[in-house]
Order: structure tokens, then sequence, then C-alpha cells
């Protein structure tokens, strides 16, 4: 059999740019056939829409809670949801994070003041994963001359994301093969309609990803097959 999983996914709880919930895109992606995602919420540095004014306890418990709550769903649902972040380090550049859980954020609550090199270098620490998302994204709000972090921190690169246009997949698999790093695909899904539409992609495996070693350790063997459906 074949199992299919999304790594780049946004719910409206904590993703300012996101307008369905996260048990609504559950239900959505265990209709259009996945497996299982990874919810990927913009982090604090980025397009979050968690109040600066709560407590550093407050702000990471809105990002776990929520995929605790939409967890309990999944579980009904027989679909596998993973809790991952994506984190902005300047000029629209993001990083997302696998492996990690509310007792990482909680133990490190100078993540979002460190370089995000080192934030890669903890997570490695911690047993997850790093890869950069869309790494050749075109948009207006994005500099011509921005500066990319030292990607050798990286585990791994985006190498297809639905929302990407132009040649920018094929620059990060290029990227991807040149520095060695393993890759990742996400669909980048903001709402249902996208999910509905069937403007999808995601890495197929020959088995479940059930936890979150099992998922990191695929990830690290490079071992998913890409999927890339678009209507």
């Amino acid at each position: 059999m074949e199992y299919l999983y999304d790594f780049h996914v946004h719910s409206c709880e904590c993703s300012a740019c996101a307008w369905s919930s996260l048990p609504d895109m559950v239900r959505a992606y265990k209709k259009a056939g996945y497996s299982g995602l990874v919810i990927t919420n913009h982090f604090l540095r980025g397009c979050t829409c968690v109040p600066s004014d709560l407590s550093w306890e407050e702000k990471v418990h809105r990002y776990w809670d929520c995929y605790v709550d939409a967890k309990a769903v999944a579980d009904e649902l027989d679909l596998d949801l993973h809790f991952g972040i994506e984190e902005n380090y300047g000029q629209a550049q993001e990083v997302l994070f696998y492996g990690i859980d509310i007792d990482f954020m909680l133990s490190n609550p100078d993540m979002c003041e460190i370089p995000i090199e080192e934030l890669c270098e903890r997570v490695r620490a911690y047993g997850g994963f790093s890869s950069h998302a869309h790494p050749f994204r075109e948009r207006d709000y994005i500099p011509k001359d921005y500066k990319r972090m030292d990607i050798t921190a990286l585990d791994g690169i985006e190498i297809v994301n639905t929302a990407n246009g132009g040649d920018a997949d094929q620059k990060a698999m290029e990227l991807m093969k040149s520095s060695g790093l393993k890759f990742t695909v996400g669909s980048d899904t903001h709402n249902v309609g996208t999910v509905e539409a069937g403007i999808l992609c995601g890495l197929i495996f020959d088995h479940r990803l059930r936890t979150t070693e099992e998922l990191i350790a695929a990830l690290r063997s490079g071992e998913g097959k890409v999927y890339k459906k678009q209507k």
C-alpha cells in the first residue's frame, strides 16, 4: 500500500493568512485520500495571529493546544496528524521545523530571538528536522536581493510547493542535489477549498508515519516519493 502525507499545512487558529480551522483541514485531507499531514502554522516571527501581549507560555499553548484538539479528530478518522511550525528569519524567508513539541517550545523561550541557524541546531539536537520552505519563491513582498541563511545548518529543502510558480521548484531541486540535503514536499494549504480543489502535493511512503520518530526517520532516509496534483 501507499500512504500520502502533506508536510506544509496552515490553519486559522495561528496563521493570520489562513481561514480554515485545523479540524476542518483534517477532515478535508482525509476525504482527499491522505494518510496524514503536518500542521506548520506560521510562528511568532512570521504571519501569526497569536496576540503579541500574551506570555510565552500562552503563546506556545495557542499552537500546541489547537494541534491537540485537532488530533482527537484525526485519531477518530485514522489520520496521522503531526506538529510543526514555519518560522520566518527575515525578508520573507522561512524554515519548516518538524519533530518539536510543547516541551521544546517551553524550554526554549528565546527561540524567536536567536539566529535561525542556531534554532536549526537546537531542533536537530532535540531529534527534529529543519527544511527551508519554498526557497526560490517570487513575490512582490520578497526583496530581489534577500540574504539566504546558511543552508548547511538545515536538514532539508522543500523541493515542491503547490503555491510556487515558474521554475521555483526546479531551482529548489537543483539546490537540494548540489547541497546534499534531504527534501520535503508540501502543499502550503491555507483553506479547505484548496484541498477540495485538489491543488495538492506531498510525499508517498510504503508505510504509515504514526509517530514523530517515524516521521523524522522517513525524512532523514529520503525514502519518500514525490506526489503532485494540480487541477
